[in-house]
């Protein structure tokens, strides 16, 4: 395998070309999470962002909070019950 060739920087000094951008692979006794451990703090913080924006739009058009959440609950339970 062919290495990596030298650049020069924008001082004209020969730098080899930064390998720390390839991610390190984990060793087998590593933890490895699973997809829900690796996706469910950006989900949890999307479905917060969600409901954040969708009572503001409520309040917006005139609603109370309380109906807002209210609504968002219903339409959490006909989603759950589409899925079933």
């Amino acid at each position: 395998m062919a290495t990596p060739r030298e650049k020069p920087s924008l001082t004209g000094e020969m730098k080899m070309p930064q390998l720390d951008r390839i991610p390190a692979i984990p060793l087998h006794d590593e933890h490895v999470v699973t997809a829900r451990e690796a996706l469910e703090g950006l989900y949890l913080k999307l479905q917060q962002e969600a409901e954040v924006r969708l009572v503001a739009a409520a309040l917006r058009a005139g609603w109370s909070a309380e109906e807002a959440i209210d609504a968002i609950d219903d339409l959490r339970k006909e989603d759950v019950q589409v899925v079933n």
